[in-house]
């Protein structure tokens, strides 16, 4: 999630030669050491705005509207960066800004475009430039009030509003490699060829018949493995550490991990999980898209387990929880999971389920 589109990193290298040629334009241009440093800033700032906006034209020309957008805010920006000394220059400067922004999320609304990396750092860009543009001055009395409301209000607004509609988007339309917030799946083909079917099929049988002696969770305490979370949960992956250490690599007859169903009657085994030692090193695919691995990225927890899920697309976690990512794994599940035999993840309703028969 939140990836950088390919026919998008063209606009950091645009920022990237834009940013000294600004300064340059900005030290060459007379009067310009007079202007107070908020306003040489958003000059700057809206210059790398403008050259990632005109660095997306050549990607997009299929899509006329969107490159002529792109033209229009890129021609825009660059314009206003030098103009700072009109005396319209901040609400201009300001009616821009806004503009883009929503404009920006209307398309993501309507599912026109996707958020990725280079489009919420040049939204984070154009907030930060508008905060730069309303911050009063010297000599601006009559607006100063107005302006420190603005910039108390407006900004915070502003970034509140684009973070989340970006980030449910992203939630509520997650792209193929994503199975769900955080998981990113493995690379495969879409459809299995029958010799993927037939490996995937002797796979789920090898891992089911390995692990059906620790469908008493006693045997598999004795063997090693240990609850890795609340057993208050639904469910609950039991690890085996020395398995993890040891490098096994998807062997039936060594799953890094089991899971069980936390029921009245106690632990109820209903599959194990294979996990690679390393992230990003995801595992053999024998079964081509019916068991790829899949790799949680991103995730917030706090001190004491609870999870607050993705990092916002700004990169953050909540306070007093901290970020973790692990190592590519792949499920193997022994009951009739909806989602699959090797899903992501098991279905609540079917843990219930079993919880209550």
């Amino acid at each position: 999630m939140f990836d950088i589109a390919p026919d998008h990193a063209v606009g950091l290298y645009a920022a990237l030669v834009a940013l000294p040629l600004a300064l340059v334009a900005l030290r060459l241009r007379t009067g310009s050491r007079g202007m107070p440093g908020t306003v040489r800033a958003a000059s700057v700032l809206m210059a790398m705005s403008g050259a990632i906006h005109l660095g997306l034209v050549g990607t997009h020309l299929d899509e006329i509207l969107t490159a002529a957008l792109f033209a229009a805010n890129g021609v825009a920006y660059i314009a206003l960066s030098q103009m700072y000394s009109w005396r319209w220059w901040r609400i201009a400067s300001a009616s821009v800004i806004a503009v883009t922004l929503f404009g920006y999320l209307g398309y993501i609304v309507l599912d026109f475009d996707t958020p990725d990396q280079v489009a919420i750092a040049t939204k984070l860009l154009e907030l930060t430039t508008l905060g730069f543009v309303l911050v009063p001055v010297r000599g601006e009395r009559p607006w100063r009030r107005l302006r420190w409301t603005a910039l108390g209000a407006a900004i915070p607004i502003l970034t509140v509003v684009t973070v989340a509609t970006v980030w449910i988007d992203a939630l509520a339309r997650p792209d193929a490699q994503h199975a769900h917030a955080g998981a990113v799946l493995q690379a495969t083909n879409d459809v299995a060829t029958p010799e993927q079917t037939a490996a995937a099929q002797r796979l789920y049988d090898e891992t089911a018949a390995a692990i059906a002696p620790y469908a008493d969770w006693r045997n598999a305490w004795a063997a090693g493995y240990r609850p890795g979370g609340s057993q208050t949960l639904p469910s609950t992956h039991w690890m085996n550490q020395r398995y993890v250490d040891s490098g096994y690599v998807m062997d039936p007859h060594h799953p890094q991990g089991l899971v069980y169903a936390n029921t009245k009657h106690g632990p109820e085994l209903i599959g194990a999980m294979f996990q690679m030692r390393r992230i990003g090193q995801f595992g053999p695919d024998p079964g081509g898209p019916l068991t790829a691995w899949h790799q949680h990225e991103n995730i917030c927890f706090t001190p004491f387990g609870l999870e607050f899920s993705l990092m916002t697309p700004t990169a953050t976690c909540p306070i007093g929880s901290i970020d973790i990512s692990v190592p590519p794994m792949l499920h193997v599940w022994i009951v009739d999971n909806p989602g699959g035999r090797f899903a992501v993840d098991i279905d609540d309703r079917l843990v219930r389920k079993i919880d209550q028969s």
